[in-house]
């Protein structure tokens, strides 16, 4: 029967246009020849490609984005394409899985595998369970299908992100694409619509099946964390006598620890799926087969930066556990303040720029005075997670970065014109995972960045404070020890 979030939204448009819907059942090779020839007005869920869009009148709008997957069985262990070399892969006939993997991914990888092409995700997957491939390429909607099940694991492998779209023939169907984009345009910017009811609807058991993976990883976190715990604890159960008043204490610490589980789990997934989205937007820009040598360096250098940027959310949850065990090793050495903001203000330009945000950095310390003796990393990572916090809550104006000396103090300072924090807040936006801000699709993030500045901030024998107003912005200040004498 036909289903899914494309079929809800030809009903929708059905329904206020007054269109009769027949459906036809085909292979996809068929389908497409049908609308070729208009035998059939639309052909929902097809991926833009420069060959579909010269052959079919797209829609202007796409209804979802996608990329390709591989699987396979979760015996198999694949860690890059590389491992895909002399394998059998099962792909659907005629579709952009079938010409993607022999026009691009064998050449540009320089790997060699057979492609068996299917006229169905049964057929397909029938020859996966008989061993007659090795692995299955699918988009990730296939995670919403009845053919995915415990004996098909997903791998890391992430192909070719793309947008789906409505098909018309090229010639007859164009007045019917218009109605069509006009009807998309309408439900996808009302909050409640037709679209988002069948979001809402479809893609609530693929996060099901996430959260059970998240769930997973944060257990073996929190139990790594809970071995170093218990070993602590057992080293000076030998030294000390166990009274009542530290069995209360050790009962109030677990309790916290609880309660750090429960948010970690509950923000996990949106921590990690920010700079993910960086990395899949720029992997489409690259696609572009007009592309110049000089723009695709580029392009994978802000691609590698993503990456690194995915890693360090990994490392903040790892710090927070080396927080709560007293166990971060502070690093003084000889730092030029000057270096730490111009690095600070070339990594974050691009992302200012993109928002359309003035970035500037003022920096108010006199240049005999530059060098001081401190750990770099530590406040790197704090002025980073303030830069990082100001672009994100700043939708227009701009930010400014920089430090000055006062007293025996260097202060480092990160002033926006965001949508700023209401006085009643200042005491717990340091928490972890706070954010004033609750609605986690506007601003991603899962509050650790201020956590962790204020740690580093005080492990450096500093503070770091708030001045903000709702609607003005906010301005960030953090205070380290000047210390520019010689040993």
């Amino acid at each position: 029967n036909p289903d899914g979030i494309f079929i809800d939204i030809i009903k929708s448009i059905a329904a206020k246009e007054k269109f009769q819907i027949e459906y036809v059942i085909d292979d996809w090779n068929n389908l497409m020849t049908m609308l070729y020839n208009a035998e059939i007005d639309v052909l929902p869920d097809i991926a833009y490609s420069h060959e579909s869009d010269s052959l079919f009148c797209l829609s202007k709008l796409p209804v979802l984005e996608s990329w390709l997957e591989i699987f396979t069985k979760p015996s198999v262990k694949i860690n890059s394409l590389v491992d895909l070399h002399n394998k059998r892969i099962g792909v659907l006939k005629g579709s952009i899985q079938e010409k993607y993997l022999n026009k691009y991914v064998k050449n540009i990888f320089n790997i060699h595998f057979e492609t068996y092409s299917y006229n169905s995700y049964s057929e397909k997957i029938q020859a996966f369970k008989n061993n007659e491939t090795d692995f299955i390429i699918a988009d990730r909607f296939f995670y919403y299908s009845d053919f995915f099940n415990e004996e098909i694991s997903a791998t890391t492998i992430i192909l070719r992100p793309t947008q789906l779209h409505f098909a018309f023939n090229k010639n007859s169907g164009i007045e019917l694409a218009k109605i069509f984009d006009k009807n998309i345009s309408v439900l996808k910017n009302k909050a409640g619509s037709d679209y988002y009811k069948s979001l809402n609807k479809w893609l609530d058991k693929h996060y099901k099946k996430w959260a059970i993976i998240y769930v997973f990883i944060a257990f073996i976190i929190v139990s790594v964390f809970a071995i170093i715990l218990k070993y602590k604890v057992k080293s000076k159960t030998k030294k000390l006598k166990i009274k009542n008043k530290e069995l209360l204490i050790a009962i109030e610490k677990a309790k916290e620890s609880d309660k750090f589980k429960s948010v970690f789990l509950a923000n996990m997934s949106h921590e990690i799926r920010t700079p993910m989205n960086g990395i899949l937007g720029f992997l489409e820009l690259i696609k572009d087969p007009e592309l110049t040598n000089d723009d695709l360096i580029q392009y994978i250098d802000i691609v590698k930066k993503s990456v690194l940027r995915l890693l360090n959310t990994i490392n903040d949850i790892i710090e927070i556990s080396k927080i709560e065990s007293n166990q971060v090793n502070i690093n003084i050495t000889e730092t030029n303040v000057n270096d730490i903001i111009h690095f600070c203000f070339e990594f974050f330009k691009q992302q200012a720029n993109e928002k359309e945000l003035n970035f500037e950095k003022n920096n108010l310390i006199p240049s005999e005075k530059f060098i001081i003796k401190t750990d770099k990393n530590k406040v790197e990572c704090i002025l980073t997670n303030l830069i990082n916090n100001a672009i994100k809550f700043t939708s227009k104006g701009k930010i400014i970065i920089g430090s000055y000396i006062e007293n025996d103090l260097l202060i480092f300072y990160v002033n926006d014109t965001g949508i700023g924090i209401s006085p009643d807040k200042f005491n717990i936006i340091f928490d972890r995972f706070i954010q004033i801000n609750t609605d986690i699709r506007t601003y991603e993030g899962s509050g650790l960045g201020l956590s962790i500045a204020k740690a580093y901030v005080e492990l450096l024998g500093g503070k770091i404070w708030v001045k903000s107003e709702p609607g003005k912005g906010s301005s960030f200040y953090f205070s380290i020890p000047y210390n520019n004498e010689p040993e």
